[in-house]
């Protein structure tokens, strides 16, 4: 069975039974049931029942449950029993076999108690059964009496799923709501994906996954269920309430104290929420629409908040009526200045529902408004409905009909595929009107580059801001002149400063500060010049700015690009702190994935663990594959080669690396810094011993890279050629790129990078048996590292310094030697395969036998097996072959 998420808990619980009894309790639709059920053993005997709620008032029905394979008194001549198992048997004085008989209405009469006590306690300990009872709280009390008593003295294990753990004997173990991530994938599975109301809830989350994110019939009935024997007016009240309070719940008139309610938590200062957010959206749907309607009207004559009376009138009214709709209109412009958009998306919908139909352009235009704040707020399937909404009308004007569609395209973020059919429909509706052109084209420039065609793009752009122009549509002019900036660069062209500060003297004062403004393109181009302080003051200016607006889809849209410039600084625990935010936050709002995945894997490549790093950059480009979004497929592949780089195994790296500079030479990119791939593939190259190609891609890129001013990639190039000559044995020359790597990267504030070539400059030293000078650079290095959070690599360093907890460590060369051996390469197949001679290898393996204390290589293949399960990254160096 796969449950996901669940891996931690299964332990923990089959770790349990191994000891005794086990309670997993949880609420309704939290998974207790599907666990329970992956916990049962397949070879003991199991006795089982899962009572409905309608058992609980039937005694001995569970009793019945569990021994319904017992025979009776008859069992020799009673025909309902003729097939029972003889194995089952278990002889029972004839005291307790009748009152047994009686619990299971084999006989008329009830049973005596304690003999039935006893008969269950005779079957117990004959059988040694695991009890198992899933539904545990709807257990009949007769039952639980006598199981209770049975259990404890025969010293059977129970296996128990229950709402309330506190009936039953065992170790309580609490079944948690689903991660984020978990609860997106099991939706994926099942249809729509909108996490926030699912809260980790899996029942919860495949109905509303089902449902499209709709209150669904399935899922009102749960609620009806849980609301029954609750104040439910008292509920409803502080469902419908913004920031309900025991203090606010008195004052409109509702005097039930919510603190024993098991639907709602209650807080020191009196502050009332709901355990699950699924219950507050449902209760409007489950109660009478009159009610509900009573309590908002009530409650809009109580709220002092603008916003807030705003929102109980309109839902206090059913209909058309414009005033209230001109009413939620302000509230929505209240709410969008206090940085809410997502109030201001749910005002303007009620606005656009509550506006007469005459004429339609009034409300389609206020569903496009909502459809924005919509954008806005990180809830593009609100978006999308409310642009669908627009389409269906079939008086919508055609501005209108166009501007739905660019809304759609824009609810999907970076993924192509899904709009590609919108996409054109916008286009050709909008032909012969620049008004409408040129945002149309704008989009159809911003998909082409991400699709990896950049010269498109950049040609579309160009007459995006023309038709602009020409419209006085200044908005889409600024976004197109800052759009056609990024892709100026990553073409080579030069002139994209000059298209930047055309943009930057138009640009209204909003625009500086977003995502598509200039502020961004002005952060990308310092980074790119490795201006990195200038782009990270950028970037934080950014992100801070839409964080108090509270436009959420546009945090998840910069951050990755903040933590590229973190990394470059050394700020790898910001780094990873910020992606894994925005990481669980894209997974909530179900979209940007791939870009998310890519953010937080760059960051745990760097300051975490290059396997989980690797395992974010699969899922980032399985997300950018599917989306066809090329630009983000090249950046994650290069965080896995980063990976693979990172835990000592540029072989590994080659492969990835090697498709993520394909993809960028495809895309016509021509700026090496825009992906920052090419040094890295030309160092794990060079690692690999496949110095031809190394050699190549190091040409290229530094020329493109001199003519440019990117002294970051030179030197990251300079690296690749140090390592390159040191595998060539020009000593010289590689101490000299090495050190001209270090000295730039020490200029520049390029702690990682630093850290990196002062590993590739000690190694170069070792080799010219200049001990003390490379035990310093590798001292130095794993300070470097340290101060910037890289953990990984500051272990790289002491592995090659020999400070680890293992004692002596392997040197790269040597590992790669001590791999090949163990896979059963002969002595000169390695050194044909590392391009060295036969006695370098056998040199390597005399010192590796005795730093590892082996004999031979069978030992030696067991022993590289233990040291690599228990520190895969520790005793993996960068030396190329000598």
């Amino acid at each position: 069975m796969d449950l996901l998420g669940r891996d931690d808990l299964l332990a923990t619980a089959r770790a349990a039974l191994a000891r005794g009894g086990v309670v997993l309790h949880g609420p309704l639709g939290i998974g207790k049931s599907a666990v329970l059920e992956a916990l049962l053993p397949h070879d003991a005997p199991v006795l089982r029942s899962a009572p409905a709620r309608a058992d609980r008032d039937v005694p001995y029905l569970v009793l019945a449950d569990l021994l319904t394979s017992y025979p009776s008194t008859d069992a020799g001549t009673d025909p309902g029993t003729a097939g029972t198992d003889p194995g089952t048997a278990v002889d029972l004085p004839p005291p307790q076999r009748r009152a047994l008989d009686r619990a299971l209405r084999r006989r008329t009469g009830e049973p005596d108690p304690l003999a039935l006590r006893q008969a269950v306690l005779t079957v117990l300990r004959a059988r040694h059964p695991l009890v198992v009872l899933d539904n545990a709280q709807w257990v009949d009390p007769a039952s639980a009496a006598v199981l209770t008593y049975a259990t404890a003295r025969a010293g059977t294990r129970l296996l128990v799923a229950t709402r309330d753990p506190a009936r039953w004997d065992g170790e309580a173990i609490e079944v948690p709501p689903l991660s984020t991530a978990a609860t997106a994938e099991l939706m994926s599975r099942h249809g729509h994906v909108d996490t926030h109301l699912a809260a980790g809830n899996p029942l919860y989350a495949i109905e509303l996954a089902k449902s499209h994110g709709t209150i669904s019939t399935r899922i009102n009935h749960l609620v009806r269920e849980q609301l029954d024997g609750q104040p439910t007016s008292t509920l409803l009240v502080a469902a419908l309430l913004d920031r309900p309070t025991e203090r606010l719940l008195v004052h409109c008139g509702q005097d039930h104290d919510l603190r024993d309610c098991p639907l709602t938590r209650v807080e020191a200062d009196g502050e009332i929420t709901f355990r699950h957010p699924l219950i507050p959206a449902a209760l409007p749907e489950v109660l009478p629409p009159e009610e509900v309607r009573a309590a908002h009207a009530r409650l809009a004559d109580l709220v002092t908040d603008p916003v807030q009376r705003a929102r109980h009138r309109a839902h206090a009214v059913t209909g058309f009526h414009e005033p209230t709709a001109v009413d939620l209109l302000r509230a929505a412009g209240t709410a969008r200045r206090r940085g809410r958009p997502d109030q201001a998306a749910e005002l303007g919908r009620l606005a656009a529902d509550r506006t007469p139909p005459t004429p339609p352009a009034r409300a389609t235009g206020r569903k496009l408004r909502a459809a924005r704040d919509a954008l806005r707020a990180g809830c593009p399937d609100l978006a999308t409905d409310l642009a669908r909404e627009v389409l269906r009308s079939p008086d919508a004007p055609r501005p209108h009909r166009v501007r739905a569609r660019l809304v759609m395209v824009d609810a999907v973020g970076y993924a192509r595929t899904a709009v590609a059919a919108i996409m054109g429909e916008a286009l050709t509706h909008a032909r012969g009107d620049a008004a409408l052109e040129a945002p149309a084209e704008y989009r159809f420039a911003v998909h082409s580059a991400a699709g990896g065609d950049f010269r498109t793009a950049a040609r579309h752009l160009a007459d995006a801001v023309l038709l602009a122009r020409t419209a006085g549509d200044v908005p889409t002019e600024v976004m197109s002149l800052c759009s056609l900036t990024l892709c100026q660069a990553a073409l080579g062209d030069t002139t994209a400063a000059g298209t930047l500060d055309l943009a930057r003297r138009i640009a209204p004062e909003r625009l500086v500060t977003a995502h598509v403004g200039t502020r961004w393109a002005t952060a990308r181009l310092d980074l790119f010049a490795d201006r990195l302080d200038a782009a990270e003051e950028h970037l934080t200016a950014l992100l801070d700015h839409a964080a108090d607006r509270g436009t959420r889809s546009e945090v998840v849209g910069m951050t990755w690009a903040a933590v590229e410039v973190w990394v470059a600084l050394g700020r790898c625990r910001q780094a990873r702190h910020r992606a894994g935010e925005v990481l669980r936050l894209a997974e909530e709002l179900g979209c940007d994935l791939a870009v998310a995945y890519y953010g937080a894997a760059l960051a745990e490549a760097h300051g975490g663990d290059p396997a989980v790093a690797d395992a974010l950059a699969r899922k980032g480009a399985s997300r950018a594959e599917a989306d066809g979004d090329h630009s983000f497929l090249a950046r994650n592949l290069h965080v896995r080669g980063l990976a693979a780089l990172t835990a000592g195994h540029p072989e590994q790296a080659v492969d990835p690396l090697h498709r993520a500079v394909e993809l960028e030479l495809g895309m016509g990119v021509v700026d090496p810094a825009v992906f920052a791939v090419r040094p890295d593939l030309a160092e794990a190259l060079a690692l690999s011993g496949r110095l031809p190609e190394a050699a190549g891609l190091i040409g290229g890129a530094r020329a493109c890279a001199v003519r440019l001013g990117r002294r970051g990639v030179v030197a990251a190039l300079d690296r690749a050629d140090g390592l390159l000559r040191l595998a060539l044995r020009d000593h010289a020359g590689a101490e000299v790129s090495l050190k001209r790597a270090v000295e730039a990267h020490e200029d520049l504030g390029q702690p990682v990078q630093l850290g990196r070539s002062l590993l590739a400059l000690a190694v170069a030293e070792r080799r010219r048996r200049r001990r003390g000078s490379a035990r310093r650079l590798l001292d130095r290095a794993r300070l470097v590292f340290a101060g910037c959070g890289a953990p990984s690599w500051a272990d790289r360093a002491a592995a090659l310094l020999g400070d680890t907890p293992d004692g002596p460590t392997l040197t790269g060369f040597e590992t790669r030697i001590a791999r090949l051996v163990a896979g059963g390469a002969s002595n000169p197949e390695v050194a044909a395969r590392l391009t060295i001679s036969v006695k370098t290898v056998e040199g390597a393996l005399t010192r590796i036998y005795r730093k590892l204390d082996v004999h031979n290589r069978t030992h030696l293949a067991a022993k590289l097996t233990a040291r690599e399960r228990e520190s895969p990254v520790s005793g993996s160096g960068v030396e190329p072959p000598p």
